[in-house]
C-alpha cells in the first residue's frame, strides 16, 4: 500500500527535477514551457500521493476508533426540557447583582442573600437568572 504513494512521490518529484533542469539552461520563455509544464505535472502527482497518504490514514484512523470504541450512534436519545417550579414565592438576591434566583437556584447556593419577592427584585433592576428561570 504504501509502495504505491512512495512510487507516485517520487515519479512525481524526478518530473519536477527534470522540468526545472530543462528550464534552468533556456533563456527563452517559448523553450521554458515544456519544462515548466513537466514540472507543473511533476508537483500535482507529488501532492496526489500525499492527499492519498493523508485520506488512507484518516481511513485508518476512523477503522481503529470504531474497534476500539463502537460504532458512533446516528441518532441521539432527545430529552425534554421541563423547567421546575419555583421552590417558594420568595426570590433571592443581593445588592449590586444584575439578577435575581430562586431559593434552590445552583447560582445562590451558599449566598447569605435576602429573600424578597419578584416585584422587588425588579424594582431594584435586576432580572430574572437565565439558569433557574424563577
Amino acid at each position: 500500500m504504501y509502495l504505491g504513494y512512495a512510487v507516485l512521490a517520487g515519479l512525481g518529484a524526478a518530473l519536477f527535477l527534470t522540468g526545472t533542469g530543462m528550464v534552468s539552461s533556456e533563456t527563452v520563455y517559448d523553450d521554458q514551457v515544456p519544462g515548466i509544464d513537466l514540472a507543473i505535472l511533476g508537483a500535482v502527482l507529488a501532492n496526489a500521493a500525499g492527499v492519498l497518504l493523508l485520506l488512507a490514514g484518516r481511513r485508518s484512523v476512523t477503522a481503529r476508533r470504531i474497534a476500539v470504541l463502537g460504532a458512533v450512534p446516528t441518532t441521539q436519545e432527545r430529552t425534554a426540557v421541563v423547567a421546575a417550579p419555583a421552590s417558594s414565592v420568595l426570590l433571592t438576591g443581593g445588592e449590586g447583582l444584575a439578577h435575581f434566583h430562586r431559593a434552590d437556584c445552583a447560582m445562590a447556593a451558599g449566598r447569605d442573600w435576602p429573600a424578597l419577592d419578584r416585584s422587588a427584585h425588579e424594582r431594584a433592576g435586576r432580572t430574572a437568572c437565565g439558569v433557574c428561570r424563577p
